[in-house]
């Protein structure tokens, strides 16, 4: 016991402060009405942050493989398919505050499922954050 080195405490705040961002940006999705232009500004401001995180230099070199090559590709093309779709059922609809059932954007898909009860609609903004979070700290 007495030679175990002291452990820090940074690792433990590395992860509860992004945790209890997530969480209060969760909290206060929760409270807004869907497709409101509140909502739009808490779903634009974290992936713009996480946007700019995912774009900043590695501090690492990863090996270029064939296979990570592939999989860059594939993800890449599912990416873009998924990001291209939403931008168009978007930008087609009649009105952008409301959802469209003729050009259904993914907010509008699963809007049935978290609209109804705030715990899964927090549960909804809580993944979606740490998703988010987790795919540009790693």
């Amino acid at each position: 016991m007495a030679n175990e080195p002291a452990r820090s405490a940074k690792p433990f705040r590395r992860r509860v402060a992004p945790l209890a961002v997530i969480a209060v940006l969760a909290a206060a999705g929760t409270a807004t009405r869907p497709f409101s232009w509140p909502a739009t500004a808490l779903v634009v401001l974290p992936a713009a942050v996480v946007l700019m995180l995912a774009f900043r230099v590695p501090t690492e070199q990863t090996p270029s493989t064939a296979r990570l090559r592939r999989g860059v590709a594939v993800w890449s093309t599912l990416l873009v398919a998924g990001m291209t779709w939403e931008a168009y059922a978007f930008a087609r609809q009649p009105d952008w505050t409301r959802p469209s059932d003729e050009h259904p954007t993914f907010s509008t898909l699963l809007d049935p499922a978290l609209e109804q009860w705030p715990p899964l609609r927090f549960a909804g903004w809580f993944i979606w954050l740490g998703v988010g979070w987790w795919l540009v700290s790693k």
